[in-house]
């Protein structure tokens, strides 16, 4: 997918996304740094960096998006700064270690692309003592929403269309996560519940082996008013740099993530005061990205569990 021209348009269009990482890497990088961007993509945020003062930028890309990374460096006069390198950066040798590493490694909620553990593992090797990572920390959060479009969605499959049973597929929907991307985004008033955070990814501290294991938690959802949930939102909120920040949750400026979803089965009625548990657990795919699997428990109530992974291993048997 990241080889394709139109995954980079979309995120440079994103100008939410991309001046926050603008600032930050402008806030961070000063004359004479030496930088790696890991996963460079089109090589914008490696522009930025050059832009921003660095003696040598290191664009590491694995796609072969890295010939646009190299030929827009050459069209903005830095090619000579910015050294693309066509490669994973689990294998690339540079020179020596660097002053800061950038890298967009970040999916609807946070870790869910898969690319936090290559970030680290270059972090180990390559960034100097002192040195800086940007973002600096992300933090996944959840809340209850109602998700109009999932919603219908499940409906319609539910509503036997054409006349025909679609009980199978029905399942198999409320066991995926949507990734809406720009088509849609949630508004505040679509919560159901108090936001509540899941975990914090310190890019700074986190060690290698426990970048690449499962994350989870459990959590509560204090519900606010009257209403119907259908869905479970899963976001970010990454604090790229001191004083720079990026949040893609249901009343935030839209971005190209849109919202991620975990449906539930049925919707569910909500009254002020209730307070409904959650869990969400998200581990490595092979080769790449992560399964997520969710729950939610209503007081009193068992859980109701769903599981992306435990489908698609069904499918496959």
């Amino acid at each position: 997918m990241y080889a394709e021209f139109e995954v980079h348009r979309t995120m440079i269009r994103d100008r939410v996304r991309t001046e926050a990482f603008r600032r930050a890497i402008e806030s961070v990088v000063r004359p004479g740094h030496v930088v790696l961007d890991v996963g460079a993509g089109s090589g914008i945020l490696s522009l930025f960096a050059a832009r921003a003062g660095a003696a040598r930028v290191y664009a590491v890309e694995r796609t072969t998006v890295a010939v646009l990374a190299q030929g827009l460096a050459a069209a903005n006069g830095v090619a000579d700064i910015v050294q693309v390198i066509h490669g994973d950066v689990m294998d690339v040798e540079l020179p020596g270690r660097v002053d800061v590493i950038v890298s967009e490694w970040l999916g609807g909620f946070g870790i869910d692309e898969g690319m936090l553990g290559p970030v680290i593992a270059a972090r180990d090797r390559w960034l100097k003592p002192g040195g800086v990572m940007i973002p600096r920390s992300v933090t996944a959060w959840t809340a209850l929403v109602n998700d109009r479009y999932s919603g219908e969605m499940v409906e319609f499959l539910r509503d036997n269309p054409y006349g025909l049973k679609l009980d199978d597929l029905v399942e198999m929907t409320v066991n995926e996560i949507f990734y809406s991307g720009t088509f849609r985004h949630l508004a505040a008033g679509d919560r159901r519940s108090e936001p509540s955070r899941l975990w914090t990814t310190d890019a700074d501290l986190i060690p290698l082996d426990q970048a690449q294991a499962p994350h989870e938690a459990e959590t509560l959802l204090p519900v606010r008013d009257h209403g119907t949930a259908n869905a479970l939102a899963l976001w970010f909120s990454a604090e790229l740099a001191p004083d720079i920040s990026l949040s893609v949750g249901p009343g935030d400026p839209p971005t190209h993530w849109g919202m991620t979803t975990a449906p539930l089965r049925w919707p569910v009625q909500l009254t002020p005061g209730m307070v409904v548990r959650a869990r969400v657990r998200t581990a490595p795919a092979r080769p790449i990205g992560t399964w997520t699997s969710w729950a939610v428990a209503l007081p009193g109530a068992d859980w109701e569990e769903h599981d992306e992974e435990a489908v698609w291993e069904e499918i496959d048997d």
